[in-house]
C-alpha cells in the first residue's frame, strides 16, 4: 500500500464497521479497534504472532466501541480495547480496565514513551500509548509571503492578518475552525488554546475532582478563538457562511485552498492525497504548508491539546496474560514502527520509533509537529461526555453572537464546577 493511500485511510479511519472478530474465551484474545483494520495487516500479523492462541479483531468506530464496551465489557469481551483519550475516564470510573503498572515496570523500553503520564491516574498506569499528536498551527507559507506577512506570536494579531488575507486573496479566507455542534474536534481546538493558559482542566481533589481554569480563562478562549475571527474585524478572518462545518470538511477546505491557515494535526498530507473530496491543488497546497505552534491568546504560552491513542486491557478478561502479550506487541517500538509504515498519519508515542512523513511527502516544514507534540497536554481521566454538552451549547451561542464570550466563560465555569463531583 502506498504512503499516500495509507495516510488517507488513516486520516478518515473507522468509517465502516465489521472485521474478523468474535466471541471472547480463554483460548483467544479479542481486540476492538478503530485503527487495526484491513489497512494494517503487518501489525495485526505481529500481534497474532505474539501468542500461541488466536487473536481476533473487530473494526468499529470509536463511538460504537465506547457504547458496546461500557455495556458489555463485564462479559470478558473484548480482552483488549483501543480508545481515544476521552474514553479513559468513562472506562476507569466504570471499573472496566486493568491497571498495567506492574507489567509496565518489567519493560526495558518503558522510559521512552511519549504521553505515558497521560495514562496515569491514582498512582497507576492504565494503558499503553502507541501513536499521538499535538494540535498545531498550519499555514500556507506562499500566501503569507505573497503579502509580506510573518506568523505572529499573538493570536489577536493573527486574526487581524487573517482578515487582511480575506480582503486581498480572492476566494480565500484567512482561517477555518471546526464549528459543527457536537463535533469533538471543536472542543479539542478550544482545549488547544486553553492549554496555553493552564496545564490541566480538572485535577484530582481527594476522592473527587476540582476545576482548574478560571472563568476568565474560558472567556478569553471563547472570545479570541470563537468570536474574534467572525466579528472583530470589518472583513472576518473566517467565513461566517461556513459555520457548522465539521472537522473533516474544514481540513479538506484548507488543502483545497479555501483558507490560509488552520489549527489541525499531522494527518493533513494523507487527506490531501487520499480523499475523493480534495482537488488537484491539494498536495501542492500541502507542500506549501508549514506546521508550527498556535499563536498565543492573551496570557498564553506554548502549549496545546495532546491526543495519545492507547490500548487498554479489560479487567474482566479471561486471558490476561495473552492480552498483555498482544498489547506489548502493538505498543512496543517495533509494533509502533510497523503501524506507522502502514498508517503514518500520526506521530509515534515512543522515542525509538521514527516519524518519516516530512521526508516521505517532500515537505520538511511539516517536521514542526515534532516540537508541537512535545508541548502537548492531556485533560486527564475525567469523563468528557458528562460536561461537553454545555460547552457545545455555549460555543454555538458565541459563534452566532448570541452571548458575550466572557459571560459564556463564566457560565461554563459555573456548570463545570458543579459537575466536578460527577466526572
Amino acid at each position: 500500500m502506498s504512503l499516500a493511500a495509507a495516510m488517507g485511510a488513516g486520516s478518515i479511519a473507522g468509517c465502516s464497521g465489521g472485521g474478523d472478530g468474535g466471541d471472547g474465551g480463554s483460548n483467544k484474545v479479542t481486540v476492538w479497534s478503530d485503527a487495526f483494520d484491513s489497512q494494517t495487516p503487518k501489525l495485526k500479523k505481529l500481534m497474532r504472532e505474539s501468542v500461541d492462541g488466536k487473536v481476533e479483531f473487530s473494526d468499529m468506530r470509536y463511538d460504537s466501541i465506547k457504547k458496546k464496551y461500557l455495556t458489555g465489557a463485564k462479559t470478558g469481551t473484548p480482552d483488549v480495547v483501543e480508545a481515544t483519550p476521552n474514553h479513559r475516564g468513562d472506562y476507569v470510573s466504570a471499573d472496566l480496565i486493568e491497571p498495567l503498572t506492574d507489567r509496565l515496570d518489567k519493560l526495558d523500553y518503558k522510559d521512552g514513551y511519549t504521553g505515558l503520564d497521560t495514562m496515569k491516574y491514582q498512582d497507576d498506569i492504565w494503558a499503553l500509548p502507541y501513536i499521538g499528536n499535538g494540535r498545531g498551527f498550519v499555514y500556507r507559507q506562499d500566501i503569507l509571503q505573497k503579502y509580506g506577512f510573518d506568523v505572529p506570536d499573538k493570536w489577536s494579531d493573527f486574526v487581524e492578518m487573517g482578515a487582511e488575507i480575506t480582503k486581498k486573496e480572492k476566494g480565500m479566507h484567512g482561517f477555518t475552525l471546526t464549528s459543527q455542534k457536537g463535533n469533538t474536534r471543536g472542543l479539542q481546538e478550544f482545549l488547544s488554546f486553553l492549554f496555553q493558559r493552564v496545564d490541566t482542566v480538572f485535577e484530582p481533589d481527594g476522592d473527587g475532582w476540582k476545576l482548574v481554569p478560571t472563568a476568565e480563562d474560558f472567556g478569553i478562549v471563547f472570545k479570541e478563538y470563537f468570536w474574534d475571527p467572525f466579528y472583530k474585524t470589518d472583513k472576518p478572518a473566517t467565513d461566517p457562511n461556513a459555520r457548522g462545518i465539521d472537522s473533516l470538511a474544514h481540513d479538506i477546505a484548507y488543502v483545497n485552498g479555501n483558507y490560509a491557515a488552520i489549527s489541525t494535526g499531522p494527518w493533513i498530507p494523507g487527506l490531501a492525497s487520499g480523499s475523493d473530496d480534495t482537488n488537484q491543488q491539494a498536495m501542492k497546497n500541502y507542500r506549501n504548508s508549514v506546521a508550527t505552534h498556535n499563536p498565543r491568546v492573551e496570557g498564553g504560552e506554548k502549549g496545546t491539546y495532546m491526543e495519545v491513542k492507547p490500548l487498554f486491557m479489560n479487567n474482566n478478561s479471561k486471558n490476561k496474560e495473552d492480552a498483555w502479550e498482544v498489547i506489548k506487541a502493538a505498543t512496543s517500538p517495533e509494533g509502533i514502527k510497523t503501524f506507522l509504515e502502514e498508517d503514518p498519519g500520526n506521530l509515534p508515542a515512543h522515542e525509538d520509533a521514527e516519524w518519516k512523513v516530512p521526508e516521505q511527502t517532500n515537505n520538511p516544514d511539516w517536521k514542526g509537529f515534532k516540537e508541537i507534540f512535545k508541548t502537548g497536554k492531556s485533560y486527564g481521566f475525567w469523563s468528557v461526555s458528562k460536561v461537553s454538552t454545555t460547552w457545545f451549547d455555549l460555543s454555538q451561542k458565541v459563534m452566532y453572537d448570541e452571548i458575550d464570550p466572557m459571560k459564556a466563560g463564566k457560565q461554563l465555569h459555573e456548570e463545570w464546577s458543579s459537575k466536578a463531583g460527577e466526572i
